[in-house]
């Protein structure tokens, strides 16, 4: 049988090589260890939780895990950094032409609802349960409500003053109060460990609403 000489130009094929991970796999990686590491700390609070069990769930080494934090206290500082990075509440418009009965309905709910969101109430459950051994968990929780909620609503409330629809009150101080009452619907769902249900978002914004208004609208 003639024997097929191999092509000159035919070159065997090297083997791939493994290199090393790209800067966005390992950003990547990061922050998906991020993900699964906030949601082991809110589950199992800080106490509960180890780098060794955090690894597991993320599918990675634990030697991986210590090249990005030194300790569990490390990994918990980058939880709370990336809390603090999330996306801005958007408020509606503090100046419209909506009577206030609707236009402060409306603005409860969407603060309601934004509060009851499970990004929201990572933050709340967070701060709660680790407030005492983080003291920087509760400027975040505290300060974010004020530039989330308080804020934009008592924007609102000025705007209504200035069109003699709300008495002369300080709006601040009245927009703290109504964040109060809506906080104290969300601690609840903290307490008990669940999500706040729709209807319950529903009810709460309105019965909110109606107190607050009785207690603003001009006479």
């Amino acid at each position: 049988m003639p024997q097929v000489r191999a092509n000159k130009t035919d070159k065997p094929v090297p083997p791939r090589r493994i290199g090393r991970p790209t800067l966005n796999d390992t950003e990547r990686k990061s922050e998906m260890l991020i993900d699964v590491a906030t949601d082991f700390f809110v589950e199992h609070g800080f106490s509960g939780s180890t780098i060794e069990a955090i690894a597991h769930a993320a599918n990675m080494g634990k030697q991986a895990v210590y090249t990005r934090f030194t300790d569990k206290e490390s990994m918990f500082n980058a939880v709370i950094q990336k809390l603090k990075e999330q996306a801005v509440f958007q408020e509606l418009p503090a100046d419209n032409s909506d009577p206030i009965a609707e236009g402060l309905a409306r603005r409860i709910h969407a603060i309601f609802a934004d509060a009851a969101s499970p990004q929201a109430m990572v933050v709340t459950k967070l701060a709660t349960r680790e407030g005492h051994r983080f003291p920087e968990l509760v400027p975040v929780l505290v300060e974010g409500t004020a530039d989330r909620y308080t804020r934009p609503l008592a924007a609102y409330i000025e705007a209504r003053k200035r069109a003699g629809e709300v008495r002369d009150v300080d709006a601040f101080e009245a927009a703290s109060m109504c964040l109060d009452l809506i906080f104290s619907e969300i601690t609840q769902s903290v307490f008990t460990d669940t999500a706040v249900p729709p209807n319950r978002i529903e009810t709460g914004s309105a019965r909110i609403a109606e107190l607050l208004l009785l207690g603003l609208a001009v006479r």
